[in-house]
């Protein structure tokens, strides 16, 4: 095991697969659960429509247990993706707000902002994500 490994443990991968491996975030499995459910948190205030409701269930199920995190696996909907992604960017710059991890999660708003609307497919659904 490596020295960083062992001073830190785990490593996290925030990406977006449609922008190349130059965006990714590696951080902390700590700083990724933080940033998760201050995300969740911050936007479990003004969920209101489903899937704004299904968005915070999903962070809560990420965090602490998941091993990468892609833009792609939020479940976008081609009609209402400007919409969505608003709803996700005004989370985590809310999250973002005196937190010791604004400088990640404004990466994170990044790769958000940059993912490409014809990305996004029909029917697509919550990705699950592995604990290994």
């Amino acid at each position: 095991m490596s020295d960083a490994l062992a001073t830190f443990g785990a490593v996290i991968v925030f990406s977006n697969h449609r922008l190349g491996p130059a965006v990714e975030l590696l951080v902390s499995a700590r700083v990724a659960e933080d940033m998760l459910r201050a995300t969740a948190d911050a936007a479990r205030g003004t969920a209101e429509a489903r899937w704004e409701q299904e968005l915070v269930s999903w962070l809560e199920g990420c965090a602490g247990r998941c091993n990468a995190l892609d833009v792609a696996d939020i479940a976008w909907t081609p009609e209402n993706f400007e919409r969505q992604r608003q709803f996700v960017l005004a989370a985590i710059a809310a999250a973002a707000h005196g937190s010791e991890h604004a400088r990640a999660l404004g990466r994170w708003a990044h790769m958000i902002e940059a993912h490409p609307r014809e990305s996004v497919q029909f029917g697509r659904r919550w990705a699950r994500h592995s604990t290994n």
